[in-house]
Order: structure tokens, then C-alpha cells, then sequence
């Protein structure tokens, strides 16, 4: 079998997905004897072709719940992002928190504080804060697939009697023209809401997110406060020429 062919490779590499497996880029530039990158390639292709979503480290399954997967799959999200997160947070009384791995590393390291209440659609998020002590308020609504966030008409008319002082959203991708993007349009709909309920909308990702436009718009630059990433300067100059704060890790 030729491995250097990529139509082996991507015919090899559905089969898995069919089967739920999560592809691990690392793993598979070892067994298949290729660079990283190639693999990388790989994993846009067949998420082009509708049959895997991308995530840090590799790929997981199109509408898999993929929060379990990812936190199997993809590397730890970095201390020094976390921590920087932490210190842009500071004093807020009253936080909106998204869903996603990178979020979810958030509120792990959150500690309780006088008048701290986070009000958040994970119910992952929602277990995280609670055993940390801290008054935690789960949005209602059916729980999706993708982020695993909730979703829909009871989690929006909610946000809509919230006002919070930060809502930190994850991102599938944040494009300095396109702005904050989704790769599920119900997702999508309800960080809008949640970015809406708050003084400051905060914009949590790692670099590798940055330059990415998913499938939906979520938020435009201007309606994007802060962007908290490990990406370097450069990387980050254009969306502070549109006008977001940037805290770097």
C-alpha cells in the first residue's frame, strides 16, 4: 500500500472517522512515515469534505461529541494562557462562560471570590466551578453535539434577562476580517447571545485558532472586545489595528 499517495491515506483515514475514532496528527506521522504537516493537510482535506472537524492535535469525527474527544486528543491547553486569562478577569463579579477545551481549562482554575458567580451553557463548566466552590448558574437548553453548550430558544430568552460584566467565548475561528466564527450554526447563535449579555466580550484562543474562518459568523471584530492568546505580536497586529485589546501569554 502506497502511503505517500494521499488518496490512500484520506480513504484509510474515513474509514476511522466512520468508525469514531479521533485522529492523533503526531500518531499518525509515525505510522504512516510522513511529516506533520502532510498529515495536517490530510485533516483539511476531510474537513473540507464534510467528515472530520479539526481540533488542536488532530480530528475528531463530524458531529461526534467532541468535547470528550478533544480532551482525549489535543495537548494540554497552555499555563501561561490560562493564567492570563486569570489576570484580565480580575474583579469581574459576573462571568459568561462559553464551552470548549480552552474554556474549560479556564474555569478549572478559577477560585471562588466574594460575589463571583459564573453563569455559563457547559454543563462541563458548570461541574468545574461548582466543585471549586463558586456560585454557578447552567443555562437551560438542549445540549449540542459539537461544543457541547447549550443551545437554542430557552438558552437565548435566558441570556436576554442576564447582564454580566466578561463573557469569555472560545473560538473554532477568529479571522481579523471575517471576525469570531463557529463551525455549528446553533453554537454560533448562542455565543452571539452571551457576547450580548455582557459589558465585555473576551475572545479566548490559542494561536493556531487565529486566521481560521469556520462555516458560521458569529462576531464581528467591532463587536469583540479583547482577545487573550499565546500567539505572537505579529500574528496579533491585525486585530489590534481593528480595534481589539490584546493580552498576550
Amino acid at each position: 500500500m502506497d502511503l505517500n499517495n494521499p488518496e490512500i491515506r484520506l480513504s484509510i483515514l474515513r474509514r476511522r472517522l466512520a468508525d469514531g475514532a479521533p485522529l492523533v496528527a503526531s500518531a499518525l506521522a509515525d505510522e504512516f512515515a510522513i511529516s506533520v504537516d502532510t498529515v495536517r493537510r490530510d485533516l483539511i482535506a476531510l474537513e473540507r469534505l464534510g467528515a472530520a472537524q479539526r481540533v488542536r492535535g488532530g480530528a475528531v469525527p463530524m458531529g461526534a461529541p467532541a468535547v470528550a474527544l478533544r480532551e482525549r486528543l489535543e495537548a494540554p491547553v497552555p499555563s501561561a494562557l490560562v493564567a492570563c486569562a486569570l489576570a484580565r478577569l480580575e474583579g469581574a463579579a459576573t462571568l459568561l462562560l462559553d464551552g470548549g477545551t480552552t474554556v474549560l481549562a479556564l474555569a478549572r482554575a478559577l477560585r471562588p471570590a466574594p460575589g463571583l458567580v459564573v453563569v455559563t451553557p457547559s454543563p462541563f463548566v458548570a461541574a468545574a466551578t461548582h466543585q471549586s466552590g463558586i456560585e454557578t448558574i447552567t443555562l437551560p437548553g438542549r445540549i449540542s453535539a459539537p461544543g457541547g453548550i447549550a443551545v437554542g430558544a430557552p438558552c437565548e430568552a435566558m441570556l436576554a434577562e442576564v447582564a454580566a460584566d466578561v463573557a469569555v467565548l472560545g473560538a473554532c475561528g477568529l479571522d481579523a476580517a471575517f471576525g469570531l466564527s463557529s463551525d455549528d450554526l446553533e453554537e454560533s447563535v448562542a455565543k452571539r447571545a452571551m457576547a450580548r449579555a455582557a459589558r465585555l466580550a473576551l475572545v479566548l484562543t490559542g494561536g493556531e485558532k487565529l486566521g481560521r474562518r469556520a462555516r458560521h459568523r458569529t462576531l464581528a471584530p467591532s463587536e469583540l472586545d479583547v482577545l487573550v492568546t499565546d500567539a505572537s505580536p505579529e500574528t496579533t497586529a491585525p486585530f489590534a489595528a481593528q480595534g481589539l485589546e490584546i493580552s498576550l501569554a
